[in-house]
């Protein structure tokens, strides 16, 4: 019987996959970051017209306490995370269910509230039991962080099973629309000197605003590719950058002028001031999922170039493909 489980195993992987094909679901829960800026007694009321600082899938809530920004989101302190989307229930029984967190979370299924460990606390557990029919149930994990350490583990007992951390495979959110892949480049003309980033007031509108499938523009003389721009002009790329899999990520930017990378809010490579082609390197450890991206660029005189690059986890530098790219 023993030869036989791991034929079992991927056969259940298998029709998971399927039943998540056929319901337009993909594996994970949407994670909402909001930075609130001030201390947390109780969950905070969110306005709905707030947008988050961080939006991504986590494809599991294991989050060890860390005194540092929060697994890949560049937060620390006074912030505030929402998880939603489904639980995949493989069968009719009682489950339990356990929030381990620094400081208060709580969980709702179907809109009823399983578990309150709200709070000022260190990383404390705090169990549940629902009884579940199989299938699909909806599902909401709040989580709040005060300052110092910050932490959030989502963990479930089935029925005649050991305690483990909800897998990927029971929590899933609808599939996204496809997006056009690439970035959000927004131009603007400067039209004087410039030695800096620009501070652009919030009335202004760039002169072009497009999607770039990848940031590869070698240096040139002439007008910066598909623009009308030669010297004096700014340029801000925004979007999302999709990672497959969690580990140390190597980016690269290459320009004349100046340059820099934001990933989740947290700058990654400085490469301001005016200069020739040179390029500039920054590590991040990143998890699996979505990734808030913003790469800005800015062309004095002369020359003008950037160029975009990364290096994954056991894989080689490259161009940032237009496949993990997302306007």
């Amino acid at each position: 019987m023993k030869k036989i489980q791991p034929l079992f195993a991927a056969l259940g992987l298998l029709f998971a996959g399927q039943m998540c094909a056929a319901d337009n679901l993909e594996p994970g829960l949407v994670g909402e970051y909001f930075d609130l800026g001030s201390s947390l007694e109780d969950f905070p009321t969110i306005p709905a017209d707030q947008k988050p600082t961080v939006k991504r899938v986590d494809q599991t809530i294991n989050f060890e306490s860390t005194q540092e920004g929060f697994h890949g989101t560049g937060l620390v302190d006074f912030f505030y995370v929402r998880w939603t989307g489904k639980l995949r229930i493989p069968k009719d029984g009682n489950y339990t269910f356990i929030l381990e967190s620094d400081d208060g979370s709580r969980l709702f299924i179907d809109g009823k509230q399983i578990i309150d460990h709200n709070g000022l606390h260190g990383m404390e557990e705090k169990s549940g039991d629902a009884e579940l029919k199989a299938g699909d149930h909806e599902l909401k994990i709040e989580f709040f962080e005060n300052d110092v350490d910050a932490g959030c583990k989502f963990s479930w007992r089935p029925p005649g099973a050991t305690k483990e951390i909800v897998p990927a495979t029971a929590l899933l959110h609808p599939a996204a629309a496809p997006a056009q892949a690439g970035l959000q480049g927004e131009y603007f003309d400067i039209g004087e000197a410039l030695d800096d980033f620009p501070t652009l007031s919030a009335a202004k509108k760039p002169v072009l605003k497009r999607v770039d499938k990848t940031i590869n523009f070698p240096s040139t003389q002439e007008t910066f590719p598909g623009t009308e721009l030669v010297d004096f002009f700014y340029v801000r790329w925004t979007g999302n950058l999709r990672v497959a899999k969690e580990g140390k990520h190597t980016f690269f930017l290459e320009s004349d002028d100046g340059s820099r990378l934001f990933i989740d809010g947290k700058q990654v490579i400085a490469n301001g001031g005016r200069h020739h082609m040179i390029e500039k390197s920054g590590e991040v450890e990143l998890t699996a999922g979505q990734h808030a991206i913003k790469v800005e660029y800015f062309e004095n005189e002369v020359d003008a170039g950037c160029l975009f690059s990364w290096q994954p986890p056991a894989g080689s530098k490259e161009i940032v493909p237009s496949s993990v790219l997302s306007p």
